[in-house]
C-alpha cells in the first residue's frame, strides 16, 4: 500500500463514523491549489493512483543530466562526461557529453531527475503527439509522490527553472534514431514552460526542446518502471537504475570498467581516485539493485584502474558452477560465488529443487528468481535452504523488525550464500578469521541500517499522523461550513469558480472538470473562514 493509500484509508476509518461520507482528495485540496484543476475520482477506486509507467530517452539515459546531490554547488557550472566506443565503422569514437546550467538556477540536481521522469510520463500519457503539454502541478506532483504542500510547489517550478535553462552539448554522443548515426548536436531540455494554479483561467504547460521531441518520435524511447524508480533510495542507485535498464533492454550482461561507470555513467565525483573508494559509493546502490530485483548478481574484477564491473540482470540465466571434488557438505562448498552448490542439475530440476522453488515462490519471490537461486545446490544447501525457509517464516509471524521492512529481501539475500546465513543456535565464525571478520563487518552493518531504518520509519509515522490529524480537522471544519453556510452563498461561489475555470473544460474530462469545480468551492469555503493551510497548522500545532 502505498502512502498515499494509507492516509487515505485511516482518513475514511477516522471520518466515515461521524459524517459517513467525503472522499480522501477533497480533504487534501487546500494542500495543493491545483487540487482544483484536478482531483482524483472516489475514495478507495484503483484509478484515483496514476499507473506509474514512465518514459525514458534512451541518450538521456546513457549520461547523467544532474549531479548527485540534491543541490548543486554553485560555483560548478559545467559537467563534463566522456567514454570510447567502437563506431560504426569499427573505429574508436570518443565521445563526450557537456552540461551547462544557467548561471541564475545552476545546475539541475538529483531530484530534477524524477522530474524530468514525470514530465515525460505526462507526454506518454498524451500519446507523444505534441511538444505542447498541458498539466497542473498537482497532478505532476501525484505522480511524483512528492507531498502537496506549498514547498513543493516551490521545488517543483526550481525544477523546471534549472531543466529549462540547462544546455548540452553532445560531442559524436547524440544517436540518432532516424539515420541510426551518432551525431554532434547542443540542444536542451525543455524551452519554455508556464505554471498557473487551478484559479487561472488557463492550464499550466511545457514545451519540449525540438531535438529531444524528435528523438521521442523517431523511436529512441523505452519504457520505464516509475514506482520501482521512485522506491529506490539514493541518487546512485537511481542513476544506475535507469543505465542499466538501458542496456539490459537487449543483453543480460555488462561488464565496464569500474572508473567509467562511476565518473562518466553514474556521475559519481572524480575526487574519488581510487577503486576502494568507487567500489564503497556504488556497492551499496548495486546492493540494493539487487535486493529489489534488478540485478541478479554483480562482481569486481582486476585491480586498480584496470578494475571491471560485471553486472548481471535478474532475467538472465544463472549460472551453474560445478562441486569441488571433496568430501560433500558445508566445508567442501567454500567457493565465494556459488557456496554450498553441488553437480550441475539436469535441465529439468530434481523433486527435491522444484519443492524448494515452490516454496520461495510462495513466499513472494519470483519463480524464475528462485529458480535461479537454486540451480545447482546439492542436498545439504536445499536443507539448509528449507531451514531458512523455516526461520523466515517465524519472523514473520511475529512480526520481527528483521523482515519488516522487505521481507522478499531478506529471504533473497539469506537463500543466496546459505551457508553464510546464521541461523538461530548458530554460532558465527571467531571474529579473528577472515570468515569472522566479514560476518562480523555484514552484521554491524545490518544492524546500523536497521537502526537508520527503523528511525526514518517513526519519521514517516510522525508526518502520516500529522497529516492525518490536519485532515481530520480540516474535513471536520468544511462539513462544518457546508451545514452552516446559507445555500445561495454556495451558488454564488460555484458560480464564481466554474466561471475561473470554463477555460479548462478543453483540457480536462467533465467529470474531472465537476470534481475539480467542487474542490474550488471547498476551498473558497475555507479561506473564507480563516482555516490555516497545512504549514501554518503545523507551527501553530508545535
Amino acid at each position: 500500500m502505498s502512502h498515499r493509500e494509507a492516509i487515505e484509508r485511516e482518513i475514511e476509518i477516522q471520518i466515515s463514523p461521524r459524517s459517513g461520507t467525503g472522499t480522501f482528495d477533497s480533504a487534501r485540496s487546500d494542500l495543493d491549489p491545483d487540487a482544483l484543476a484536478l482531483a482524483a475520482s472516489s475514495s478507495g477506486s484503483a484509478s484515483a493512483l496514476p499507473i506509474k509507467i514512465s518514459r525514458d530517452e534512451m541518450n538521456l539515459a546513457e549520461f547523467p543530466l544532474t549531479v548527485l546531490s540534491k543541490r548543486a554547488d554553485p560555483s560548478v557550472k559545467t559537467l563534463e562526461f566522456s567514454d570510447v566506443i567502437k563506431g560504426k565503422n569499427g573505429e574508436p569514437l570518443n565521445r563526450k557529453w557537456i552540461i551547462t546550467g544557467a548561471d541564475k538556477f545552476g545546475l539541475p540536481t538529483s531530484s530534477d531527475d524524477e522530474v524530468l521522469l514525470g514530465l515525460l510520463k505526462l507526454t506518454a500519457d498524451e500519446g507523444l503527439q505534441s511538444r505542447k503539454v498541458h498539466f497542473t502541478r498537482y497532478e505532476l506532483l501525484r505522480i511524483l509522490r512528492w507531498s502537496t504542500e506549498g514547498r513543493s510547489y516551490t521545488r517543483l517550478q526550481n525544477a523546471l527553472d534549472r531543466l529549462s535553462g540547462v544546455r548540452i552539448k553532445a560531442t559524436n554522443a547524440f544517436y540518432d534514431n532516424e539515420t541510426k548515426l551518432h551525431s554532434t548536436r547542443n540542444f536542451g531540455i525543455i524551452d519554455a514552460y508556464e505554471i498557473n494554479d487551478g484559479r487561472d483561467t488557463h492550464p499550466s504547460f511545457f514545451t519540449w526542446s525540438e531535438v529531444l521531441f524528435k528523438s521521442f518520435q523517431v523511436g529512441f524511447i523505452k519504457k520505464l518502471d516509475l514506482e520501482f524508480y521512485l522506491d529506490l533510495q539514493s541518487a546512485v542507485s537511481k542513476r544506475l537504475y535507469r543505465y542499466l535498464d538501458k542496456h539490459f533492454w537487449y543483453r543480460s550482461r555488462i561488464q565496464v570498467n569500474l572508473f567509467v561507470l562511476a565518473h562518466e555513467k553514474i556521475g559519481i565525483s572524480r575526487n574519488y581516485i581510487y577503486a576502494s573508494s568507487l567500489r564503497q559509493q556504488l556497492e551499496p546502490a548495486l546492493e540494493e539493485l539487487k535486493e529489489k530485483g534488478a540485478l541478479s548478481e554483480y562482481e569486481f574484477i582486476g585491480k586498480g584502474k584496470s578494475t571491471e564491473v560485471v553486472l548481471v540482470a535478474a532475467h538472465a540465466p544463472r549460472k551453474v558452477l560445478a562441486q569441488q571434488p571433496s568430501a560433500p557438505g558445508p566445508a567442501a562448498a567454500t567457493s565465494a560465488a556459488g557456496q554450498g552448490r553441488g553437480v550441475a542439475e539436469s535441465a529439468q530440476p530434481s523433486e527435491r529443487v522444484q519443492q524448494v522453488i515452490s516454496q520461495l515462490a510462495a513466499r513472494g519471490l519470483a519463480e524464475k528468481q528462485a529458480r535461479r537461486l537454486v540451480a545447482g545446490y546439492a542436498a545439504d544447501a536445499l536443507a539448509r535452504i528449507e531451514a531458512i525457509i523455516s526461520h523466515f517464516d517465524r519472523l514473520v509471524a511475529s512480526q520481527s523488525h528483521l523482515v519488516s521492512r522487505s521481507p522478499q529481501g531478506f529471504l533473497y539475500r539469506a537463500v543466496e550464500k546459505p551457508f553464510e546465513f546464521t541461523l538461530p543456535g548458530e554460532k558465527a565464525a571467531g571474529k579473528n578469521s577472515p570468515q569472522g571478520a566479514l560476518a562480523f563487518s555484514s552484521a554491524d552493518t545490518r544492524q546500523v541500517r536497521q537502526e537508520e531504518a527503523l528511525a526514518k520509519e517513526k519519521r514517516k509515522a510522525e508526518s502520516f499522523n500529522q497529516e492525518i490529524a490536519y485532515l481530520t480537522e480540516r474535513k471536520e471544519a468544511l462539513e462544518s461550513l457546508q451545514t452552516k453556510t446559507d445555500q445561495s452563498v454556495v451558488q454564488e461561489l460555484r458560480a464564481e469558480v466554474e466561471d475561473a475555470l470554463s477555460k479548462l473544460r478543453a483540457h480536462i474530462s467533465p467529470q474531472r472538470f465537476a470534481e475539480a469545480v467542487q474542490h474550488g468551492v471547498e476551498q473558497r469555503l475555507l479561506e473564507q473562514s480563516g482555516f490555516p493551510d497545512f504549514d501554518d497548522w503545523c507551527r501553530a500545532a508545535k
